[in-house]
């Protein structure tokens, strides 16, 4: 299934293979929360779409494993299902608006670090 899942390789690591039950559920729902948070923009939101998020996944924390596997891939693909067009990337993560910038500091700032012209070095 991983193979099949168009995806920056950062979004696709629940379906890597040779994970134990235990590590896919927990990258489900560190995926799962993500995805919530590039739905909602507004911090308040995300934390009330956050613990509906938390609710499901305790519910059924106290099934079988092939109960849990059948649902993990259930929610696998429900999360392919609601990825968001245009995931939130930070700044300074790679693909982000400032990944990699090295803006020049103001020419006034680079003054104020200088000593007094007397004491220069020439």
């Amino acid at each position: 299934m991983g193979n099949q899942v168009s995806m920056p390789a950062a979004r696709a690591a629940p379906f890597a293979p040779n994970l134990t039950h235990k590590q896919r559920v927990t990258r489900l729902y560190r995926h799962a929360l993500r995805t919530a948070r590039d739905w909602e923009p507004d911090f308040d939101l995300f934390v009330k779409d956050a613990e509906k998020i938390q609710a499901r996944f305790k519910k059924n924390k106290n099934l079988t494993i092939q109960e849990g596997q059948r649902l993990v891939e259930a929610g696998l693909r429900e999360l392919i299902s609601n990825r968001h067009p245009e995931p939130y990337i930070p700044p300074f993560a790679p693909g982000g608006t400032a990944y990699q910038r090295n803006v020049p500091c103001p020419p006034e700032d680079v003054n104020d670090l200088l000593p007094p012209p007397e004491r220069r070095i020439r």
